[in-house]
């Protein structure tokens, strides 16, 4: 019986499954902030389309949020494989004001994102552009709303670096969340659903091929007898599964090892003799050497008259 073995080790995989499911649940996620009982999830400004504002000299401003630009950027003297999170398009080039970043902090004057790393600052060694935006939560913002540049340093559009944006938006006001113990509720319902669909699944094959049942008696019975009938079925099966991967196992290691290397290795003598009964013309040319000294020989011992290499008649 392995009802024992099979009972921890379905606790064991139900204890980690539950687990894992309460670390991503406890996780922070992208974009989002909890906060003094209260959160903040600001996922919704993604868009597929650039946020386009100006500079307060009138350049183009181009930014999205906790996503990439989606306009294609021009010599902003940064790698192409990073992920610029908004630029100013200045008169002959555009200037990231930083690179992609999901964190939220909670500042007094609001809900903050910063975006650091961006292109070399004009005039200035290892100075990049860096911006700081500012979501201010107005619930009568129907929409996104609309970021505004209120600072930038230095004030030259040219020569800016730094920004400071202020963007007022509903999203940026406190939203519900689904919090722990709800989340790990419909956690637990997913769970147990799944673990009753196997077990009606696995109940059935146990009628039918184990028990022979036909018809409606196949179906799963819902019983503490016929559960633990069914749990030493799965376990039987596992056990016989690994049992014969183990054999497997065992007969092709002894068939490597029983393999003698030496066996598929040829010498030269063994290639030369091969190579010698591989040619017909050479057999014929060495026969045919071979005939004509027999004849010689034979008209020597007979003292028969004959004609030598050079064409002279001998008696």
């Amino acid at each position: 019986m392995f009802y024992a073995n099979g009972l921890s080790a379905l606790l064991w995989a139900i204890s980690m499954f539950l687990g894992s499911g309460l670390m991503v649940l406890a996780d922070e996620a992208p974009c989002t902030l909890h906060h003094e009982g209260n959160y903040y999830n600001l996922n919704s400004l993604k868009a597929s389309q650039d946020y386009e504002f100006k500079t307060l000299g009138g350049h183009s401003f181009y930014l999205n949020v906790c996503r990439r630009v989606i306009t294609e950027p021009w010599s902003t003297g940064v790698p192409n494989n990073v992920d610029i999170a908004g630029l100013v398009r200045k008169d002959h080039h555009d200037f990231a004001v930083g690179l992609v970043n999901t964190t939220l902090e909670m500042r007094d004057t609001g809900l903050m994102l910063h975006l650091s790393n961006g292109s070399p600052c004009p005039g200035e060694d290892n100075l990049y552009g860096s911006s700081s935006i500012r979501f201010l939560c107005n619930p009568s913002v129907y929409g996104a709303g609309k970021p505004v540049v209120i600072s930038q340093f230095p004030e030259d559009d040219n020569e800016a670096c730094q920004y400071t944006v202020e963007w007022q938006t509903h999203f940026a006001c406190p939203t519900g969340e689904r919090g722990l113990i709800s989340g790990l509720i419909v956690f637990l319902v997913i769970t147990m659903m799944i673990l009753l669909m196997l077990l009606i699944v696995f109940s059935t094959l146990y009628n039918r091929f184990v028990l022979g049942k036909r018809g409606f008696d196949q179906l799963a019975r819902l019983s503490k007898i016929h559960l633990l009938e069914v749990m030493d079925f799965c376990m039987e099966l596992f056990q016989s599964a690994l049992d014969n991967v183990r054999s497997s196992g065992n007969r092709w290691a002894r068939l490597t090892r029983d393999i003698n290397p030496a066996s598929y290795q040829w010498s030269s003598r063994d290639e030369e003799q091969a190579m010698m009964a591989a040619d017909p013309l050479e057999d014929d040319h060495n026969q045919e050497l071979q005939d004509t000294s027999n004849v010689r020989r034979n008209d020597m011992s007979n003292g028969t008259q004959g004609v030598d290499d050079l064409g002279t008649v001998r008696s």
